[in-house]
């Protein structure tokens, strides 16, 4: 009779009263941010609740809710045209209603980099990395380690027993499953277990990748101390079995949601979660959510948002839908387009995202949102405001509610009350109308693409 592990003791959870500050927190942690009426309604309803909906989705699952995107006033062919690939995936970053499932399929894509593969091929591997997006990692990896785009990548067709190639085993124990703990030894017996896969190739081009025994080296192999006839499948369950993947995979998992690394006890924990659960993702994710660390200093944002997130978050939290082409050649200046990683060990994260060139190209993005009239400051049509306060609320309720600091407030309240100061009391109306539509166009850029913008 096989025994069952052990579920791990639940852990107590945090108790208070549960806030707008917390939902924001966690919609733009665990998918691009919440709306206002995202946050007073999640609020109201609760921490459980609001956890609930995060990690399962409403009654509306996987639709795509909002107006379809386009490029420039065309619809996306993400097949065929150059591009629309990352303009598809980030319509969906807007208008799923499980952004949890697409801010993980965007971990998993930088976990299993791929990159200069054909677009069929890279949105194949999308959809299965969606599809595995909280689900088993042994199946997420063993459809990885199949997948075409993958294995044409680390150049895994055509190892065969003759000239078994490492790459594959080299990132699957490095960048994938382990970090540390296997040897170089383990890496080439490895790499003879995965021998047999071919390239299939017609005069089309690319045909598929199937698996020939003949070219299978079929002697014994000895990994991790471990000797066997091992084959391709052997050497996933050998590494997902190794004791030093359950918290290598949590913490970086941790790591993405969580600004700073996890305590060892933290560690302890999450791999409990882990093996006990068979394995699976979802019951990690759930932990972590729930976890007093990700609310840590609702008052004081400190995790960078990456490019993706950053644009996909502004258009998500004002209602925008993707519309223009532009959008490319924005996160490809700010260091992050979809489907183009950098190399098989993905984007760095965290602080290199804030270089002189990203930044610069991230106030070019919040001036083409108020350039272009997205957000409402057509020219003559704004009134000077009673107030710096009321000019501050017009901003903000204008750009989605974004968190401010203290200091920026201030500073804001500022700018708005010397805004008018050079101009007369003999001064035209329309000359004061037009200084406060420059008002609200610099108000609005700060808030969308200023130093506060950049942190969740």
């Amino acid at each position: 009779m096989k025994r069952r592990r052990p579920r791990p003791a639940p852990r107590r959870r945090t108790t208070g009263p549960w806030t707008e500050a917390h939902v924001h927190r966690l919609f733009w942690r665990a998918g691009f941010g919440a709306r206002p009426d995202e946050a007073a309604e999640w609020a109201k309803r609760g921490r459980a609740a609001t956890l609930r909906w995060v990690l399962e989705g409403g009654p509306q699952g996987a639709a795509l809710v909002g107006p379809a995107p386009s490029a420039d006033g065309k619809p996306l062919d993400p097949v065929n045209e150059w591009a629309h690939d990352g303009l598809w995936w980030l319509d969906r970053m807007v208008r799923s209603q499980r952004p949890l499932v697409e801010k993980m399929t965007l971990f998993w894509h930088d976990h299993f980099a791929t990159n200069d593969q054909d677009t069929p091929l890279m949105l194949r591997q999308n959809r299965t990395l969606r599809r595995h997006a909280l689900g088993s990692f042994p199946k997420l990896l063993r459809a990885l380690t199949l997948d075409p785009a993958m294995q044409l990548f680390l150049s895994l067709p055509n190892s065969d027993k003759d000239a078994p190639n490492e790459n594959f085993a080299r990132e699957l124990m490095e960048l994938f499953t382990l970090g540390v703990g296997y040897t170089e030894r383990d890496i080439r017996e490895a790499a003879r277990a995965l021998t047999g896969f071919r390239a299939r190739w017609t005069d089309d081009g690319f045909g598929g990748i199937y698996y020939d025994r003949e070219r299978h080296d079929r002697g014994f192999k000895r990994i991790f101390g471990q000797r066997g006839r091992f084959d391709w499948r052997d050497v996933l369950r050998l590494v997902v079995d190794h004791p030093r993947h359950a918290p290598f995979l949590t913490t970086k998992l941790w790591e993405f949601f969580v600004a700073g690394p996890p305590s060892r006890a933290t560690v302890r924990r999450l791999s409990a979660v882990y093996r006990a659960s068979g394995h699976r993702i979802e019951p990690v994710v759930a932990e972590i959510l729930d976890h007093p660390a990700l609310y840590r200093s609702l008052d004081a944002p400190d995790m960078v948002k990456s490019p993706i997130v950053f644009v996909a978050g502004s258009l998500r939290t004002n209602g925008l839908p993707v519309s223009a082409q532009s959008l490319t050649w924005l996160l490809d200046g700010m260091g992050q387009r979809p489907f183009d990683p950098p190399s098989v060990a993905g984007w760095d994260w965290g602080p290199a995202w804030m270089s002189s060139n990203s930044m610069r190209t991230r106030f070019d993005w919040g001036n083409r949102l108020i350039e272009d009239d997205l957000l409402g400051v057509k020219t003559g049509s704004t009134q000077p405001p009673a107030s710096p306060a009321e000019a501050l609320e017009q901003a903000l309720a204008a750009t989605g509610r974004p968190w401010i600091s203290g200091v920026t407030r201030s500073h804001l309240l500022e700018m708005a009350t010397r805004f008018f100061d050079d101009l007369g009391p003999r001064t035209r109306p329309q000359r004061r109308s037009e200084r406060a539509d420059m008002l609200q166009r610099s108000l609005r850029l700060i808030l969308l693409a200023g130093p506060d913008a950049q942190l969740h």
